[in-house]
């Protein structure tokens, strides 16, 4: 009704930020110790790439590299898989021990993340940054 008055109206504008990623993660279900999430096959650069977590509780975290048929390389798993490193936050660096991913420079890949019961791990996104200034060729000591 148009001409219906309204009494004890009250309204405001308001402002929500989440950090970049946020809206929602993965995470373990309780009681599970480990769990894991594979990507979709994912072509990568010609000239390089470095692949990186938006992430909480990283240092529970691991990654594999397989072909898209889910086989995984020798080289990027088991022990030899990709470690994280730095504090959480929204741009962790990956980095494997023995190889870079400049070595699969132009190959159709999986990534596939583990996580392990440590607290409350939360995984929100992966970037993967291409170009020739990226860090490809960081590896960790053995």
């Amino acid at each position: 009704q148009p001409d219906m008055e309204i009494e004890d109206y009250y309204a405001e504008v308001g402002l929500a930020t989440l950090p970049r990623d946020r809206w929602g993660a993965l995470g373990l279900v309780d009681d599970y110790p480990e769990g894991s999430v594979w990507t979709t096959p994912i072509r990568l650069p010609e000239r390089g790439c470095a692949l990186s977590l938006n992430a909480d509780g990283v240092d529970s975290m691991s990654v594999e590299v397989a072909n898209e048929d889910f086989a995984l390389m020798p080289d990027y798993s088991g022990e030899l898989s990709g470690k994280v490193s730095g504090p959480d936050g929204l741009n962790c660096p990956v980095s494997w021990s023995s190889r870079s991913l400049a070595d699969l420079a132009g190959r159709t890949v999986r990534f596939r993340v583990t996580i392990q019961r440590n607290n409350d791990p939360r995984l929100y996104a992966l970037y993967l940054t291409a170009g020739t200034n990226v860090a490809t060729d960081i590896k960790l000591p053995r």
